[in-house]
């Protein structure tokens, strides 16, 4: 079946219960994997996917980078375990996976202090405590990865687990501007033993130092998906009321430039071997693209005349949408300080 009546069969129907919080699109996010519409080494192909979804629903783009940046952690872990037999099963549906970085890749920026804590009992067992805010497009049967510090010494350990493990408390978070049908919750971690073949690496640091490109790379086409349909809604109310919207100063031809450009960069990014050499492109394409969609979703708010402010209408679900990519890590505040650190190195 094609991507377009998936989107028009099984999520366009239900983008009102997204917003509203009581639907989320586990269906829709299954089916695209079982069909194989996501290859391990297709990061540009699976770029398309993500802006073509994020057209329709932002929030439901964001669930399919989810999945992608667990699959990242599982392809470049080195056991085979991870990036054979786990790796597999969520490439092909059977699993659904969530990343729980955000809070490490804040702390490795020192804007946050780690979360999660971890101790050995006498059988060397890893254990782990503490607390993460916000985990996406999680419930009690998905995995997801972590990293933890050492509550004895500097030790950084990566691994991944399963929501349903004992020890593991999930509230869900219904009151967050723009994450509502995004299967999050907060996660906490109360003793919570972490068997050897879950622990991707114990130097986390130079791990999540390896992966980051390929993490905000492909953040980056939900931005891109959600300014084409935010664009097309300011076009599609261009000539109401007779063509008042001609008054406002909004420049939408600079709005499409700035679109056409920041997508043509990104893309032509994609097709570098090494995406490693590029991460302070990627930084200021993921910032661009953020900037711009907030601006084009406010034109388009003011665009929309009184249709627009509606709590259902899709003007006013794009500019919760632009809020929550703003604040999806990297932040755009982040993304500025990660600038002037890599000039600095």
């Amino acid at each position: 079946m094609r991507l377009n009546t998936h989107i028009e069969d099984k999520l366009k129907p239900y983008l009102i219960k997204i917003d509203e919080g009581s639907y989320y699109p586990k269906d829709f996010i299954s089916t695209l994997f079982k069909e194989g519409y996501f290859k391990e080494d297709d990061i540009k192909g699976n770029s398309e996917i993500i802006e073509k979804v994020s057209e329709s629903c932002l929030t439901t783009g964001f669930c399919l980078w989810c999945q992608l940046a667990f699959s990242t952690y599982l392809k470049n872990a080195e056991a085979p375990y991870f990036n054979q037999y786990l790796q597999q099963q969520l490439l092909s549906g059977e699993i659904l996976g969530a990343t729980g970085l955000s809070n490490p890749m804040k702390s490795f920026n020192d804007l946050e202090t780690f979360n999660l804590s971890h101790h050995y009992d006498d059988n060397q067992q890893l254990i782990v405590n503490g607390r993460l805010p916000a985990i996406s497009n999680i419930e009690s049967d998905h995995y997801f990865g972590a990293i933890s510090k050492s509550a004895s010494s500097d030790e950084l350990i990566m691994f991944i687990v399963q929501a349903n493990q004992t020890g593991i408390i999930m509230k869900e978070m219904s009151n967050f501007l723009g994450v509502n049908g995004s299967a999050t919750f907060s996660i906490e971690m109360h003793d919570v033993q972490i068997p050897t073949e879950h622990i991707i690496t114990h130097n986390a640091k130079a791990f999540a130092t390896q992966i980051r490109p390929q993490f905000v790379a492909l953040q980056i086409p939900i931005a891109l998906g959600a300014i084409r349909s935010s664009l097309d809604l300011i076009h599609q109310f261009s000539h109401a009321q007779n063509g008042i919207n001609q008054y406002l100063e909004y420049d939408v031809q600079a709005f499409e430039s700035q679109y056409n450009k920041i997508r043509q960069h990104f893309y032509e990014v994609l097709d570098q071997e090494v995406l490693q050499r590029h991460f302070e492109t990627l930084i200021a394409l993921k910032k661009a693209a953020g900037y711009l969609l907030l601006d084009i979703n406010q034109a388009s708010m003011v665009n929309g005349g009184s249709k627009a402010y509606g709590y259902q209408s899709p003007q006013a679900r794009k500019l919760k949408e632009g809020f929550f990519f703003a604040a999806l890590t990297p932040t755009l505040r982040h993304l500025g300080k990660l600038q002037e650190e890599l000039k600095v190195d």
